[in-house]
């Protein structure tokens, strides 16, 4: 049959955020060759994660093509073994995107917090419980169908689950380990010694991390709806649309804190110049992301929380000269200033 719809609205979607999604992970990219350092382990789990996405891109698309989002009774047999194929496709990349996010996100913070022991400690135990996550559901989207080709390829005695129920369980898990994930470091960052402003600002930062828990709590609403369940080809449109938005909105909120460099060369100028009405000479010092600094300081720094964000210079925005009025605030020669 011709491509539905509700298909053709998916496509829009995809093509959107995919173009959307690639020009951030480009950014953060650019990020990390202006500080003239190589990739971190979070850049490596979020490039997983948006490869992965891709690959979920495309077979969403091939799905499109044979009928996703029409009514099931429309549809051949084999556009109705493709919906049986997507399901399993994008089980697993749905499942590796998410939680490379999630360990990206991690990592940062292993990275960002090296002096709170405590805080780290919690991050293996997320570590963990993600761990367990992804086995957890690995084997349960591989087992769906016994065997996995019954869907499209159906034979005797085989016989497939409801997806409903470990739908609600993936979904409220993720939402528990996401809202964890985003309040983990709150607690350390009320500790910086910055203006209650700058904590505010960060906390925000890391706490956008919750508009993807209220993207899930959508996906659970979607997944209790009966009609959701009646006919699953034609309500996989919006199960899948919402099940993008939380990996590309995962993948701009983990790439948000990392883009501190592009911030420092490309914006903090210009707003200097314009508010001091001359050109402010740049203070010479190298960028870099947020919770990395020059080597040969790295030992000096952490012995301070706050010098675990260190990703700006602390500028008067009056003069646009670095800030000295402040002890706490001159512990290193960069400050975050967001």
């Amino acid at each position: 049959m011709a491509v539905s719809p509700h298909g053709v609205l998916l496509l829009v979607f995809t093509i959107v955020f995919t173009v959307i999604t690639t020009v951030v992970i480009g950014l953060r990219l650019w990020a990390v060759y202006i500080t003239k350092k190589g990739l971190s382990l979070h850049d490596y789990w979020v490039l997983l994660a948006y490869f992965s996405t891709l690959i979920m891109c495309i077979v969403v698309w091939w799905a499109i093509a044979n009928g996703l989002g029409a009514r099931m009774a429309h549809l051949t047999p084999y556009e109705i073994g493709v919906q049986f194929k997507l399901i399993v496709a994008v089980s697993m990349t749905w499942l590796v995107s998410t939680v490379s996010c999630k360990l990206s996100i991690l990592a940062l913070y292993t990275s960002l917090f090296r002096s709170d022991k405590r805080l780290r400690y919690m991050v293996w135990a997320v570590y963990v419980l993600i761990g367990c996550y992804f086995v957890a559901f690995l084997a349960l989207f591989l087992t769906q169908c016994r065997p996995i080709s019954y869907g499209w390829n159906p034979v005797p005695d085989g016989s497939c689950r409801s997806l409903v129920t470990q739908e609600i369980l993936s979904i409220s898990l993720n939402i528990f380990l996401d809202t964890i994930i985003a309040l983990l470091p709150m607690p350390t960052l009320w500790k910086l010694h910055v203006n209650t402003r700058k904590k505010i600002t960060i906390g925000i930062m890391f706490g956008l991390g919750l508009v993807v828990v209220a993207i899930m709590a959508w996906r659970l609403e979607i997944t209790l709806d009966p009609e959701t369940n009646a006919d699953f080809v034609y309500s996989l449109h919006i199960v899948g649309l919402v099940s993008f938005l939380e990996l590309w909105l995962s993948m701009i909120v983990v790439s948000l804190p990392t883009m501190a460099p592009l911030y420092r060369r490309y914006i903090q100028p210009h707003l200097s110049q314009g508010g001091s009405g001359q050109k402010v000479n740049k203070p010479q010092i190298a960028e870099h992301t947020i919770g990395s600094a020059p080597n040969n300081r790295r030992d000096q720094l952490t012995s301070d929380p706050a010098t675990e964000y260190e990703m700006y210079v602390v500028t008067d925005t009056t003069t646009g000269k670095p800030n000295t009025s402040s002890q706490s605030e001159t512990l290193s020669e960069r400050r975050l200033d967001v």
